[in-house]
């Protein structure tokens, strides 16, 4: 009885993508701490990013339902169920998001108008039309946010940290490309980037981003132990356990959502 209640509830989080808002916030954090793996003492940035993260999950999923003639996944159908309370928490996020804005520096408050643009012309423009373009508009955004933020803050951006931002983005790209892939082989029928490439050419990206990390790491941080360099072996970790997961996709068909997922915790190792 307690073993589904538990259960329940992790579906519950997953379905939300609370679980990826969580594993957000990590990597908001480490990057943050670069270069010198200094103190994070900036929560309203990390409230805001977090409620924003959550806010354009939910409204991706509503749209999804709504341009859709039919349930495409699990997590749409419990977007479809709950949608009225979602609707609520997404118009609460947004709200506080901006109260937060008040207290921002101006100059991150013009970068995230300037990425509230590229949500609005993706949600609105580029996903009813070419919903495929997903897996590459996503992770762009979402590489914006969490590395664009401590980016934007920082008075000088070494290049170890634009090599490091190179790294997660292809990180983030092979966890999009991932999803894609597993729904290609679980038959769903959606148009996603898999759909287009094919799944032959889908494990190449994600084998070819390992591959770039590989080489990043080894060039440009084998050499030290500095807190850049840890970072770096935690995002090539992250990469190479996800073609490793793709390389063996009928052992991880039922949970590879939760373990990809999972993996963006691992910078945790670091702090």
């Amino acid at each position: 009885m307690i073993q589904n209640k538990v259960k329940t509830v992790f579906q519950y989080i997953s379905f939300s993508s609370l679980n990826v808002v969580l594993a957000t916030l990590v990597c908001f954090i480490a990057f943050y701490k670069l270069p010198n793996n200094q103190p994070f003492k900036d929560f309203l940035s990390l409230a805001q990013l977090g409620l924003t993260c959550w806010a354009i999950y939910i409204l991706d999923r509503l749209r999804d339902n709504i341009s859709s003639l039919e349930i495409i996944t699990d997590r749409h159908k419990f977007h479809f169920e709950h949608q009225f309370i979602l609707q609520i928490l997404l118009i609460s996020s947004v709200s506080i998001t901006a109260i937060i804005a008040l207290f921002q520096p101006f100059i991150l408050n013009i970068y995230g108008i300037l990425l509230l643009v590229v949500v609005v012309f993706y949600v609105y423009f580029i996903s009813p039309k070419y919903p495929f373009l997903k897996e590459l508009f996503m992770p762009i955004i979402y590489t914006a946010a969490v590395v664009g933020v401590p980016f934007v803050l920082n008075s000088s951006i070494s290049f170890s940290s634009w090599i490091l931002a190179l790294m997660f983005f292809g990180v983030v790209i092979q966890n999009a490309f991932s999803f894609s892939l597993f729904e290609s082989e679980e038959g769903q029928n959606t148009e996603n980037i898999c759909s287009k490439i094919g799944q032959k050419n889908t494990r190449k990206v994600i084998n070819y981003v390992t591959s770039l990390n590989i080489f990043l790491v080894i060039f440009f941080f084998g050499n030290q132990f500095h807190y850049p360099n840890l970072l770096s072996f935690i995002i090539v970790t992250i990469s190479i356990a996800t073609s490793l997961i793709v390389a063996n996709s009928n052992r991880f068909r039922d949970s590879y959502r939760w373990i990809i997922d999972s993996l963006l915790f691992l910078p945790l190792m670091v702090f």
